[in-house]
């Protein structure tokens, strides 16, 4: 068992069309690119998800609609019932609204009661966050294709990617 477990916490967004980073097509045969013509909430899954530092370990949720400082309280509290306040850990993540609001702040002492610590990342760094790496991973190497159908099929492929646990 490590001194301290650091975790790295992020939420993103990944749409039934994923962007193309490149492509090719024989000469005089146009490329034709599927996507979604779903737009908003309905076109993308919301996932929060952390990354653990060392081991690179990903756990991650779903998030049902637009991501709040409840669904923030909800992740947090999952990780603060695995934490052991004899290996504290702590969480680093941006100055998001949902992260810095007074329904995250409320818990603050209760989560460092159980053996997590909140630690917020300086603003606009995303680069000092590991997870942005995971969820690249996710979207550009885990997920077998570019385009999905619905959801439905989106959500299993994110199941099926190996690259993280779903809590």
């Amino acid at each position: 068992m490590g001194l301290l477990r650091l975790l790295f916490l992020d939420e993103s967004a990944i749409w039934l069309t994923q962007p193309n980073m490149y492509t090719w097509s024989a000469i005089a045969q146009p490329m034709e690119v599927p996507t979604s013509k779903a737009r908003g909430i309905t076109a993308r899954l919301n996932l929060m998800g952390c990354v653990e530092y060392g081991s690179n370990a990903v756990q991650y949720r779903e998030i049902m609609g637009n991501t709040t400082g409840q669904d923030t309280v909800a992740f947090l509290d999952a990780l603060a019932e695995q934490a052991d306040p004899a290996c504290p850990s702590v969480v680093l993540l941006d100055q998001a609204s949902i992260h810095t609001c007074r329904a995250v702040t409320q818990h603050r002492e209760r989560w460092g009661m159980q053996g997590l610590s909140v630690v917020y990342l300086p603003v606009y760094s995303p680069e000092l966050n590991l997870m942005e790496g995971g969820w690249l991973n996710l979207k550009y190497h885990k997920l077998p294709k570019r385009h999905f159908d619905d959801k439905t099929e989106l959500r299993a492929a994110v199941d099926d990617a190996s690259w993280g646990i779903a809590i």
